[in-house]
């Protein structure tokens, strides 16, 4: 008797247990069945969405130095490589000063070790081969050549007189930058004429081939990376063609990536004309939800997490 009434009392302790545990569960359960519905849903719209695009109006990816155009009932893209030749030269040029300084000054001001002095003769040794093949290039016009080759001549004098010291201080390194600023300028303001030059003609060429395609509902993902997101070149080209804005987004989608993804020509565009379809997708949805086509192109948690912090004591 005893047996029996100890296991009905066990029963009524641990059947309550049992049954708050099922709720629990089936609570979980109906939660995560609930987000897998979302992502079921929100996958296929996103689908749809990008079928859509690339049915009605071409898509444009612009990765770096190339753009592919995937015309509508087209799989395999146009693609346009441009010239890099004014672009690296450029790049080879200004970069001698940012080597320089990232070098020496993150080490320690001061006197030099000798790991550092070994480093500056051997770049005192390319900065001279760099000058000598840039004097005898004929490819580059007179102007853009002597603003590079005064660049590479100063910044090759300030090695010689560092290594000579054998001790380096921020007063020098800002003379250096001060001193090349207005040759750097010009070069870059050259690469990037002839960047923005190529797209426009090539985008010319395309619109002179394909005269059928709708191109006032072109759209466009740039693909870059993070420290060149903010007055990003290629953006830019892109919102001067077709008129729109960073803030806008309406038919040009900014992608920013960790990693250098592979040419255009060895891989399709798959995720950024994904990731360009879900942007669009989210205006449709935004402007119904929240009544603003904008509100997905920022944190939904954000406008709740800045009034909170906005109440919250300095820490």
């Amino acid at each position: 008797m005893f047996s029996r009434l100890s296991k009905y009392a066990a029963m009524s302790v641990l059947l309550p247990v049992w049954l708050a545990v099922s709720v629990i569960q089936a609570g979980a359960d109906a939660q995560a069945d609930l987000n897998k519905a979302f992502l079921s849903a929100y996958g296929l719209a996103a689908s749809q969405s990008l079928a859509e695009l690339r049915r009605r109006a071409p898509v444009l990816v612009n990765q770096f130095e190339q753009i592919a155009l995937y015309r509508p009932g087209v799989d395999q893209p146009d693609i346009f490589s441009m010239d890099l030749a004014i672009y690296n030269q450029a790049k080879s040029v200004a970069h001698t000063v940012i080597a320089l300084n990232a070098r020496l000054a993150p080490f320690g001001l001061g006197a030099l070790d000798a790991e550092r002095l070994e480093w500056l003769t051997t770049y005192d040794g390319l900065l001279t081969r760099a000058i000598d093949e840039l004097t005898l290039r004929s490819d580059i016009a007179g102007d853009l050549k002597a603003d590079q080759l005064n660049v590479l001549s100063t910044v090759r004098g300030v090695v010689q007189r560092i290594y000579q010291r054998g001790d380096v201080d921020q007063v020098i390194l800002d003379e250096l930058s001060s001193t090349v600023r207005p040759s750097l300028n010009r070069t870059i303001k050259a690469a990037a004429a002839s960047q923005l030059e190529q797209f426009r003609d090539q985008i010319a060429r395309w619109k002179a081939s394909y005269p059928t395609l709708a191109w006032t509902r072109a759209v466009v993902v740039v693909v870059g990376v993070h420290q060149a997101r903010e007055n990003d070149l290629q953006r830019q080209f892109f919102d001067w063609l077709l008129d729109d804005r960073p803030s806008k987004q309406e038919r040009v989608v900014f992608a920013e990536t960790l990693t250098f993804p592979p040419p255009l020509e060895n891989a399709p565009a798959t995720d950024a004309m994904m990731l360009l379809a879900r942007v669009m997708l989210d205006k449709t949805l935004s402007a119904t939800i929240f009544g603003d086509p904008l509100a997905l192109q920022s944190d939904v948690l954000g406008g709740a997490a800045e009034e909170i912090i906005r109440r919250w004591p300095p820490p």
